[in-house]
């Protein structure tokens, strides 16, 4: 599946750069690329703060800090999905930054791998 994966989103990639590049020129293209990766290390960075801050008030408090470490992990996804080139890896990074987003994939991912658990 993810062998899948690695083959079919650059040849999605390409088709949209070449579908937009074609609508807008090379130069926008090019720049709406930049813009969103800039915009997605900011965002990145901002939440990568705030997620520190409240992890460190938790374990002072004695709690353990549990949503923090997911949302470190979405937020990983988030930012190398959002650093790599491309329109649709942009809007799935964009997509994770949304607590609903990130929360069906939680339960997907914990479903998949409960499942998967040998007793």
């Amino acid at each position: 599946m993810i062998f899948l994966a690695f083959i079919f989103i650059p040849i999605l990639e390409i088709f949209i750069f070449m579908t937009v590049g074609s609508y807008l020129g090379k130069l926008n293209t090019i720049s709406i690329i930049l813009i969103t990766a800039l915009t997605g290390v900011f965002l990145v960075r901002r939440r990568g703060i705030k997620l520190l801050f409240d992890s460190q008030r938790n374990l002072s408090q004695g709690v353990l800090p549990t949503e923090e470490i997911k949302g470190g992990i979405f937020l990983l996804i988030s930012g190398l999905l959002l650093i790599t080139p491309g329109f649709f890896t942009d809007c799935i990074g964009f997509a994770m930054f949304l607590k609903p987003v990130q929360n069906f994939v939680a339960l997907k991912a914990k479903n998949f791998f409960q499942s998967r658990r040998r007793y």
